[in-house]
């Protein structure tokens, strides 16, 4: 944008605000005002123009505390165990870009499934959004959704099976950064040895086991500890 030059905000494709003429000293404030006007009518813009989209969470009791989900019209997008729904909600705006907000009535279809594969460690059989998630991590991500539940499968034998034989450390880092645990077993991917591994979420290798031994499969590995 050159200094001077007329400006037109869009969204969605239309003009909604004036043509306006702008100094460098006239942007910062501009920008600001607009961005605050668009925050309010339930959408934000972001520096390029696009639109933040918009999420609502729900939370969900599971046997070891209270699970957040947060979620937009393409699936769930992020789940937690945060502190409280207000820690959820900085966490989520952190990785979301916006804060998210709770929704007492969510639809019911998704929160059977959700609290089916919360509570109940069943395989969540909804859409998710893995938009934000890089590409062979969400291909990693996708591999682990076909995992049986009751099954197991190493780092090592997700990598052969995308074939990438030599990525099981990549592999590894794709279930650290796993954005939807539950959701998305990453609980069911364990070391070459047998043993469990890590675990992203509060409680860690404790609540990995807890979630294998449930789901029976912890008696298939040679080694538990």
């Amino acid at each position: 944008m050159g200094r001077g030059e007329a400006v037109i905000v869009t969204r969605r494709g239309k003009p909604v605000a004036a043509l306006t003429r702008l100094v460098d000293a006239d942007l910062e404030e501009f920008v600001l005002r607009y961005g605050a006007r668009v925050s309010a009518d339930g959408g934000a813009v972001s520096a390029s123009g696009a639109e933040t989209p918009t999420y609502h969470y729900v939370t969900l009791p599971a046997p070891f505390g209270p699970v957040f989900v947060a979620y937009g019209g393409a699936g769930p997008v992020l789940v937690s165990q945060a502190a409280s729904p207000a820690a959820f909600e900085r966490e989520a705006e952190h990785v979301l870009g916006s804060a998210p907000a709770a929704d007492p009535q969510p639809p019911a279809e998704m929160r059977a499934e959700l609290m089916h594969a919360v509570r109940d460690r069943a395989p969540y059989r909804g859409p998710v959004d893995l938009s934000r998630v890089p590409l062979f991590e969400r291909t990693v991500l996708q591999a682990l959704r076909r995992i049986p539940a009751g099954q197991v499968r190493t780092y090592g034998e997700i990598a052969r099976s995308l074939g990438k034989p030599a990525a099981a450390r990549a592999v590894g880092t794709a279930c650290a950064r796993n954005p939807l645990p539950l959701l998305i077993p990453c609980h069911r991917v364990v070391r070459s040895d047998g043993k469990l591994g890590g675990y992203s979420m509060r409680g860690g290798v404790a609540l990995k086991r807890q979630l294998l031994e449930a789901g029976g499969a912890l008696a298939l590995l040679p080694l538990t500890h």
